[in-house]
């Protein structure tokens, strides 16, 4: 019995030292046969391979190709053609005069932005001569009707251009007169009636208070009559009163008078700003 224990202490202690040995050999057979650095080096080569592979692969037909190229942008001319603004050049100052006459009607319906055009009638001299015949052109830059409170038609005109020697340049100018009226701040106006529409009140009643006067007068020509005929008197007297008193008001309903220019009517056209020609 104890000679069988003593052998499996015996062998429990050698098993270690056996695997020992079993390990240490192995592993020296493999570094003598393989290089763990050229291992490393050849993964790497075979890695960079296979990325290599994978990106000259073409895409499937189903998979979108995105091209990040920044394409052309054309830039578009912002110039009005054969309109120049030179600004460099013999100048035709602010505030020169020009005599014209239009060569189309204008009314205070026209709508706004519509073109017109005018024809000097006398040559200009202003540093050059700018000879009759020499075109102008403008646009409606405000209008309307005339108004229910009594203000009349506006048509407001703005010049844009001038033609002169073949050659179109652009300016900016103002009407100051039409029809050998004085037009004020560019605006040409309809008579307003408001004064008028408090006047048509107030004439109404005087006529209402004239009426029941003569009534009353026909009433006292007979006994009867005589006792009543104040009454149409006083009545006369009270509207007209009430028609003066609201004539103010009521004068707003007036409406102003419209506008209406034939063609061939003078105007006179004034340089707002300087203007060069080459």
């Amino acid at each position: 019995m104890y000679r069988f224990i003593l052998v499996l202490l015996l062998c429990s202690l050698c098993i270690p030292v056996f695997a020992y040995n079993l390990d240490t050999s192995v592993n020296s057979e493999i570094e003598q046969k393989y290089d763990a650095n050229k291992l490393n080096k050849d993964m790497k080569v075979n890695q960079n391979q296979q990325a290599k592979q994978i990106s000259n692969k073409k895409p499937p037909k189903n998979t979108p190709v995105f091209d990040n190229s920044t394409p052309a942008v054309t830039k578009i001319s912002n110039t009005i053609s054969n309109i120049v603004t030179p600004k460099t050049g013999t100048k035709i100052p602010s505030g020169t005069k020009f005599t014209v006459k239009s060569n189309a009607s204008i009314s205070s319906w026209s709508g706004v932005n519509s073109l017109l055009t005018f024809t000097s009638t006398e040559p200009v001299y202003k540093n050059i001569v700018i000879p009759a015949g020499t075109q102008f052109k403008g646009v409606i830059s405000a209008s309307h009707g005339g108004q229910i409170t009594g203000n009349g038609g506006l048509i407001k005109i703005k010049i844009t251009s001038m033609t002169l020697n073949g050659k179109t340049i652009a300016v900016e100018g103002k009407i100051t007169k039409a029809n050998s009226k004085n037009i004020f701040f560019n605006n040409i106006k309809g008579a307003r009636q408001y004064l008028q529409g408090v006047d048509n009140k107030i004439t109404q009643g005087i006529n209402f208070y004239k009426k029941a006067r003569n009534l009353s007068t026909k009433m006292s020509s007979n006994p009867v009559g005589t006792i009543l005929s104040p009454i149409p008197t006083i009545t006369g007297w009270l509207g007209s009163a009430v028609c003066t008193v609201t004539s103010p008001v009521t004068g707003l309903t007036q409406k102003g008078k419209n506008i209406s220019i034939p063609s061939g009517s003078l105007y006179e056209i004034k340089l707002t700003q300087d203007a060069y020609v080459n």
